[in-house]
């Protein structure tokens, strides 16, 4: 069985007792915690504590801390910039760059975006929550407000990369180094003078192969690409 994760952003321990209430109490109800089950409490900053349940009751779990240890943050520093698509795709992409350990993302308006620039913080988190909780990704990723393009295109990184569904070269020759920026498009493309502003401005035109992909496929395959680069060439 799996050990279970628990969420505590700003984790406050009586002693070597801490308390769980709210989200987390109820995920261990529904989960059928017992008492003496071995857990883990995490704050999504790296810091990790090992513990075990002592009690769960109608309002509030009862844990007993053992140790503490950190986890460094994985070496690469990869940013998604990510079109604005449909919300359930959208949160896939979420769930999956969690998973892949991108360490920010960036929602943004495109011409052809076809949802609005809506932020849902609240539900985001909990994807967020529950995709580091399975994958067990101790830093939890920082989501921006959606931008426009233009922002999007101003942001520094050492490796600046567009996946494209036209007019794209091999990943390989686009990657610099970390920190790395991707940029993927809405589930109409990109326009012509999308593609031209993001040459302009230093972008490498990457493809993902033949055929076109759906946009949250995109984002994975192109996100999993480069992390495996990164870590082979590091």
């Amino acid at each position: 069985m799996a050990l279970k994760s628990i969420y505590l952003p700003e984790p406050s321990f009586e002693g070597e007792m801490a308390r769980i209430g709210g989200e987390e109490h109820r995920h261990l109800v529904v989960a059928r915690a017992e008492a003496g089950e071995p857990v883990e409490i995490f704050d999504g900053k790296g810091n990790v504590w090992a513990a075990a349940i002592v009690s769960v009751g109608k309002r509030e779990a009862l844990m007993r801390v053992s140790e503490q240890r950190r986890i460094e943050a994985p070496a690469a520093d990869v940013t998604l910039a990510q079109a604005l698509i449909r919300t359930a795709a959208f949160e896939l992409v979420i769930e999956k760059a969690v998973e892949l350990g991108i360490t920010r993302i960036v929602p943004f308006v495109a011409s052809r975006s076809n949802v609005t620039a809506a932020r849902r913080p609240d539900r985001w988190l909990r994807i967020i929550v529950e995709a580091a909780k399975q994958s067990k990704r101790y830093h939890l990723p920082f989501i921006a407000d959606p931008v426009g393009f233009e922002a999007v295109l101003s942001m520094p990184a050492a490796s600046r990369i567009l996946f494209a569904e036209r007019g794209g070269g091999p990943l390989k020759s686009a990657l610099s180094g970390s920190p790395v920026l991707y940029l993927i498009g809405p589930e109409g493309g990109w326009t012509d003078d999308e593609l031209s502003a993001a040459k302009d401005c230093g972008f490498c035109l990457v493809s993902l192969g033949e055929g076109i992909l759906k946009a949250e496929t995109a984002a994975i395959v192109g996100g999993a690409l480069i992390r495996y680069e990164l870590e082979k060439n590091g």
